[in-house]
C-alpha cells in the first residue's frame, strides 16, 4: 500500500490549513469534503458556505505507514515553522487544545448559515414572494469569480444558486456567458 501526505488549502487565502496522512487519498478527501465538527471540518464547511471548494495537494508519498507518519509530523513542523496556522492539533509539542477556536468557528459558521436567510432574502419571503422573484441585479466581479470556481469544481447550478442567493435561471444564464476554457 502507498501512503500519502497531503495538504488542504483554503482557496480564498491560498493558505495551507491542514496536513494529513492516509492510505486512501480519494476516500479521505471525500470524508474531508463532507465536513465534520473537528476544526478542519468546520473550516471546510465555512469554505463551502462561501461557494468555494478547498484544494487538496499531495505533498509526498511513502511506502509504509511508519514512514508516512514520520513524514506527516515533519510536514506539520515545516509548515508551522513557516507561520502556517494549521488546524492539526498534534506534532512534536503534543496535543493542542483547540476547544475555544472550534467554538468560535462553529459560531461563525452558524452566523454564515443564518445570513443566508437574512436581509433581502428574508424580506422577499416575508412579503410572500420567493427569493427567485427578486428584482434583477448586476453580477459583481466577486460573484462571477465565485461562479467560475463553482463551475470548475463541478458544482450543480442549484447549489450555485443557493450559495450565491440567485435564481437557478440567473445562474444558468450567467454560466453561458462565461468564457470557455
Amino acid at each position: 500500500m502507498i501512503y500519502c501526505i497531503y495538504a488542504i488549502v483554503d482557496p480564498r487565502s491560498h493558505e495551507v490549513f491542514y496536513i494529513g496522512e492516509t492510505g486512501n487519498f480519494e476516500r479521505r478527501r471525500e470524508t474531508h469534503l463532507a465536513g465534520s465538527d473537528q476544526l478542519s471540518g468546520l473550516m471546510i464547511r465555512q469554505i463551502s458556505e462561501n461557494g468555494f471548494v478547498p484544494h487538496f495537494v499531495v505533498l509526498e508519498t511513502c511506502p509504509c505507514e511508519e514512514a508516512a507518519l514520520m513524514a506527516e509530523i515533519a510536514w506539520i513542523e515545516f509548515f508551522k515553522s513557516r507561520g502556517a496556522k494549521l488546524s492539526n492539533s498534534q506534532a512534536f509539542n503534543g496535543h493542542a487544545d483547540r476547544t475555544a477556536e472550534r467554538r468560535a468557528r462553529t459560531k461563525a459558521l452558524e452566523g454564515m448559515q443564518r445570513a443566508k436567510y437574512g436581509g433581502k432574502k428574508l424580506r422577499h419571503v416575508a412579503n410572500g414572494r420567493s427569493y427567485e422573484a427578486a428584482p434583477r441585479r448586476r453580477w459583481s466581479k466577486r460573484e462571477v469569480a465565485r461562479l467560475k470556481g463553482m463551475k470548475e469544481a463541478g458544482m450543480a447550478p442549484e447549489k450555485m444558486a443557493n450559495l450565491l442567493g440567485r435564481s437557478v435561471g440567473a445562474v444558468k444564464a450567467r454560466l453561458t456567458k462565461l468564457p470557455q476554457g
